[in-house]
C-alpha cells in the first residue's frame, strides 16, 4: 500500500538492451512537493546519477520524485554520462510539467557503458508512462520495483502503517540488489538502490537525521560479497499528505521505530536474495568495548571468503571465524570470547568446548543461521547480516553482462 499522494510505475525503454518484457525504467512520483533525504556511496568512484542527485540535494528543499533505470550503471562515463542523467530527469520533469531540478535520479547495471537513447522514442516512452503507467495499484508497485532489478530473483518491497493522533501514516519502501553489496553509505558527504516513501509531514533536516541513524543498523550492516558499489543510493520522500506531524517525543519514537523496521527488513531482503546464496546469516557481536569495534569484527567475519564457503558446505570450521576476528584490527582478550551457533556453544573463553558435530551440522544445514560472538569486555553490540558463497555466485558473476 502506497502512502497518500504517491504514484509509481515501470516500463521498458530500451536502456537494458534486453527484450521488451524486461522493464528497465521506474518512476516514483509525489503529486505535491516532498521533503527529501538521501544517502549515497562513499566509494570515490561515483556514478553520474549520484553526482547529479547529490548536487540537487545540496540546494533544493523539495522535490517531486525519482527516475531510476536498470541495465546501465552510467558510471565512469564522464561529462557525457552526467548530461545523460540530467537529460533523463529533464524529460520526466517536462512530461510532468514540473520545474527543472525537481526530479532525482539513480541507475544500476554494468559499469563503463554509456546510456544510449533515441530521444524521440525515449520522450514518447516517458510520456506514455507518465500518462498511462503511473498508479497506486499492486501491479504499479511491482512494475516500479521490477524496473530497477538486475540479478535480483524476487521483488523486494514493504509497507508499514502507524497511527499518530488518530490518523494513519504510511511508510513504503523498495530495494534492489543481490550482488556487489557491501554498502558504505553516508549523507551528502550508497549496486544497491532503495527508495522509501511516506506521507508524513516532516522537514528535510529531521528526515535526513532519521535516515542517517537508521542505516547504521540496517543497510550499513549487510554484506554479500564485500564490494561497495559505485551506485548505492537511498532516497526518502515525505510529502505530508497525511497531514500528520511529529508533535511529541512518543510520536517521534513511534515513527522512528516503524521507519527502522522498514529499513532493516529491506536490508535483510537484499541478503536473502544474495547472488547464488543458499543461506541467510545473522551475526550478533556483543559486549565489545565500542560499537565501532563490534562493526569491524562483524564486517570482517561476514566478508571472509573462507567463512562464507564453509557456510555453503555446512562445515563448522570455527577456526575461520576466530582467524577473521583476529585480523579485524580490534584489540581484545582471546581468553574471554564465547561463540555460539544458535544456542550451541562451540567456544568458551577462547577455547573449544565439546559439542555434537551432528547437532552443528543440522544447524548449518538450515536456510537461516545465527552466530553469536560474545567478547565480555563491554556493553556495545550490533547485528550484521550476510550469506554464503556458492558455486552459483561465481557462475552469475563470471557471466554477467
Amino acid at each position: 500500500m502506497l502512502p497518500k499522494g504517491f504514484k509509481v510505475g515501470g516500463m521498458h525503454v530500451g536502456i537494458s538492451n534486453k527484450k521488451a518484457s524486461k522493464l528497465d525504467l521506474s518512476l516514483f512520483i509525489s503529486e505535491c512537493p516532498a521533503s527529501v533525504a538521501g544517502v549515497f556511496t562513499r566509494n570515490i568512484v561515483k556514478a553520474a546519477p549520484i553526482i547529479v542527485s547529490i548536487k540537487r540535494l545540496q540546494h533544493i528543499k523539495k522535490c517531486y520524485g525519482i527516475v531510476a533505470n536498470s541495465g546501465c550503471a552510467n558510471a565512469c562515463t564522464g561529462i557525457r554520462g552526467i548530461k545523460t542523467a540530467e537529460y533523463i530527469c529533464a524529460v520526466v520533469e517536462n512530461s510532468l510539467k514540473l520545474k527543472s531540478e525537481t526530479i532525482l535520479c539513480a541507475s544500476t547495471g554494468i559499469i563503463g557503458k554509456q546510456i544510449t537513447l533515441n530521444k524521440k522514442i525515449f520522450e514518447k516512452n516517458i510520456s506514455d508512462i507518465v500518462n498511462n503507467g503511473l498508479g497506486r495499484s499492486a501491479k504499479n508497485e511491482e512494475n516500479a520495483v521490477f524496473g530497477i532489478m538486475t540479478t535480483d530473483t524476487f521483488i523486494k518491497k514493504i509497507s508499514k502503517s502507524i497511527v499518530i493522533d488518530n490518523r494513519k501514516v504510511v511508510i513504503w519502501g523498495c530495494v534492489k540488489g543481490s550482488g556487489m553489496i557491501h554498502p558504505d553509505l553516508i549523507g551528502f558527504h550508497a549496486t544497491m538502490l532503495s527508495f522509501i516513501l511516506t506521507d508524513l509531514n516532516i522537514n528535510n533536516t529531521t528526515l535526513q537525521t532519521i535516515l542517517n541513524e537508521s542505516i547504521d543498523s540496517s543497510f550499513n550492516n549487510i554484506s554479500i560479497d564485500g564490494d561497495t558499489s559505485t551506485n548505492d543510493s537511498i532516497i526518502v520522500l515525505a510529502n505530508g499528505k497525511s497531514n500528520v506531524t511529529l508533535s511529541s517525543q512518543i510520536d517521534i519514537k513511534n515513527f522512528i521505530d516503524a521507519f527502522n523496521e522498514v529499513t532493516i527488513e529491506l536490508a535483510k531482503l537484499i541478503v536473502k536474495d544474495g547472488e547464488g546464496a543458499t543461506k541467510f546469516v545473522e551475526l550478533e557481536v556483543k559486549n565489545t568495548k565500542t560499537k565501532n569495534d563490534a562493526k569491524k569484527i562483524a564486517s570482517t567475519v561476514a566478508t571472509s571468503p573462507l567463512f562464507k564457503t564453509a557456510l555453503f558446505g555446512s562445515d563448522l570450521n570455527w577456526g575461520r571465524i576466530i582467524a577473521a576476528i583476529g585480523r579485524s584490527g580490534v584489540n581484545f582478550n582471546i581468553n574471554k570470547i564465547d561463540i555460539y551457533v544458535a544456542d550451541l556453544q562451540i567456544l568458551k573463553n577462547g577455547k573449544v568446548v565439546k559439542f555434537s558435530n551432528n547437532t552443528a551440522k543440522t544447524l548449518l544445514l538450515k536456510k537461516e543461521i545465527k552466530f553469536i560472538i560474545d567478547f565480555k569486555e563491554g556493553s556495545a553490540s550490533i547485528k550484521y547480516y550476510t550469506c554464503d558463497f556458492s558455486y552459483n555466485y561465481v557462475k552469475i558473476n563470471s557471466e554477467y553482462n
